[in-house]
């Protein structure tokens, strides 16, 4: 819609303002005249303050800004301001004391969702950052990849990974670094190896590639147009870095440094350092405390309960619980034993029986006036030829897997267990919209191989050596350092991943998650998530048309690497 089209579509905005307090709002406010405004330019904690008084004010925000807020000594927004550091220290304190006096006198726990901050932790270990991305609601996370960023460097003579002071300061400590230095010295050996190995085995000469400009397919051997000749190499090399990167991690300890940025809301990063300082490594409790010490300099009053008296209380009762949980499932779990016969990776646990019911119920209810008691026993009275036609209908025709179906297929919900090796889990866990609850890592499950890893035997024997090995070293010290020793294992060896998630969920995980430039490891997972349902409610999947059931294809990232190498011919050079 044209700008002018949407702006006569708005109520007007009732705010009006001087040629003044126009100047004075216009670094602030993206308008000063329309109903529909943003906020530019103003501290975290100042628009905290502004919307939380917004909520209980019959003022425009621009009016209440210029009112309550703009020239306030304490908010540091008067341009007059000196600017010395002393001064900016002081405004800054006399601004977080007028933003805790806001939210006493106007707000709750979620005025603290109305500010946020980027947060970057870095060089943190994969353990400290799984804890980190656990927290699901109101924080977003990107992390280093183990697919495009080969972990074979170092940084003055040591390898990257995350040296634990109470596990080296042991009497293994030695064994430690030992062990892991060899796991890094094996990575850094194998990875040209296994390049040459996918380069010899899937030759550039006898790949297609589809040429960026005119779309038609080709053999590379057959190729003459120099430019479409470059972006296939450019592709195929990338694609076999990537490859071979997916393929070796599974030698990666869990001590491998990574970097996590962090973005979230005030109430989420208070929730997030709280769990933080409460946890059992020492090496997330440092994290939480620098975190907290890093956040005060943005969004200090937003996050004050993480560690206040309350919050201590909270901590303690965190550690408690989780102690409580011990001695339950040491008590209660002392006599079971595991099945001897391997399952599935993916085992359907639980689901809703009525399911259908449910989903067919919350069709209906959103479009009618009737109560939903009301609305279920129709629903239980209508045939399943009935049923069937209108969850087909509501549906409709899908494009692609981003066309999901609507909220009523999250009526419908599913457990699984998961018996995934932890590489392939640090992938899963992306997936915010679901209820996951993990174990601890261990090495009592066994670890996983891959066909391409048994056929270079320099590549199998080392790998073997190794998993071996961490699993001695692993239950030597398991019993005196429970959470240290979890350090040692490499991403090969699994682990259980329990979820809960609803059918609409599902579908995107299962349809994203199995694309042919996916993991192996994970695309197989998700096609037996996929399989477990459909065997038990094969109605609710029928629509679930871009899940990809076909078997791991050759060079599985390249298609993906010719599409980024067509964006960078399209995207001129500036």
């Amino acid at each position: 819609m044209p700008f002018e089209n949407f702006v006569n579509v708005l109520t007007p905005s009732s705010e009006t303002f001087s040629p003044e307090e126009i100047t004075l709002l216009a670094p602030y406010f993206s308008n000063a005249d329309r109903s529909v405004v943003a906020l530019v330019n103003l501290p975290e904690v100042v628009k905290g303050a502004l919307f939380s008084r917004y909520s209980r004010s019959t003022k425009g925000v621009r009016r209440l800004f210029l009112d309550e807020f703009f020239g306030r000594a304490e908010l540091a927004l008067n341009h007059t301001i000196e600017h010395s550091p002393n001064a900016t220290a002081d405004a800054r304190a006399k601004a977080e004391a007028f933003y805790a006096r806001v939210l006493s006198d106007y707000g709750d726990d979620s005025v603290g969702e109305l500010g946020g901050a980027h947060i970057a932790f870095q060089e943190v270990s994969q353990i400290a950052a799984k804890t980190i991305e656990d927290h699901r609601l109101g924080l977003s996370f990107l992390e280093k990849s183990s697919r495009y960023v080969p972990f074979d460097d170092k940084v003055n003579g040591q390898y990257r990974y995350y040296r634990d002071a109470t596990l080296l300061a042991s009497p293994y400590g030695a064994r430690v670094v030992e062990h892991l230095d060899g796991l890094f010295d094996a990575y850094a050996a194998m990875l040209p190896r296994m390049t040459r190995y996918l380069e010899q085995t899937h030759p550039i000469d006898n790949l297609e590639f589809e040429n960026a400009i005119t779309g038609e397919v080709e053999k590379f051997a057959a190729i003459t147009d120099a430019e479409f000749r470059s972006s296939a190499s450019f592709a195929y090399k990338s694609a076999v870095r990537a490859q071979a990167c997916d393929l070796l991690r599974c030698f990666l300890p869990l001590a491998t440094l990574t970097n996590v940025g962090v973005w979230g809301n005030g109430r989420a990063l208070e929730y997030l350092l709280l769990h933080l300082l409460a946890d059992p490594f020492a090496e997330n409790r440092a994290l939480g405390r620098a975190g907290g010490h890093e956040l005060a300099n943005v969004i200090g009053p937003f996050l004050k309960r993480a560690d206040d008296e309350r919050g201590k209380q909270l901590q303690a009762y965190l550690q408690t619980r989780r102690a409580t949980q011990r001695a339950l499932s040491e008590q209660f779990l002392a006599a079971a034993r595991a099945p001897t016969v391997a399952p599935n990776k993916a085992t359907l646990v639980r689901y809703d029986a009525d399911a259908v019911d449910a989903v067919v119920g919350a069709i209906l209810f959103s479009a009618s006036a009737l109560p939903k008691q009301t609305i279920m026993t129709r629903v239980r009275e209508l045939s399943d030829a009935q049923k069937t036609a209108i969850v087909r209908a509501y549906v409709g025709e899908r494009q692609n897997r981003r066309h999901k179906p609507g909220r009523a297929f999250e009526h419908a919900r599913y457990e699984f267990d998961l018996r995934i090796n932890i590489g392939e889990f640090r992938d899963l866990q992306r997936h915010r919209v679901v209820t996951p609850d993990r174990q601890p890592y261990t090495t009592a499950h066994g670890y996983d191989t891959s066909a391409q890893i048994e056929a270079v035997p320099d590549i199998r024997d080392a790998y073997h050596a190794n998993m071996e090995h961490a699993d001695k070293l692993f239950r030597a010290i398991a019993a005196e350092y429970p959470n240290e020793a979890q350090y040692l294992i490499p991403y090969g060896y699994r682990v259980r991943y329990n979820i809960e998630l609803n059918l609409r969920e599902l579908y995107h995980w299962c349809e994203l998650r199995t694309t042919e430039q996916g993991h192996p490891d994970y695309r197989l997972t998700s096609q037996q998530m996929y399989y477990a349902v459909r065997d038990a409610q094969p109605l609710l999947v029928e629509g679930m048309t871009f899940v990809n059931l076909n078997p791991n294809p050759p060079m599985s990232r390249l298609r993906a690497e010719m599409r980024r190498a067509k964006k960078k011919l399209e995207t001129p050079l500036g």
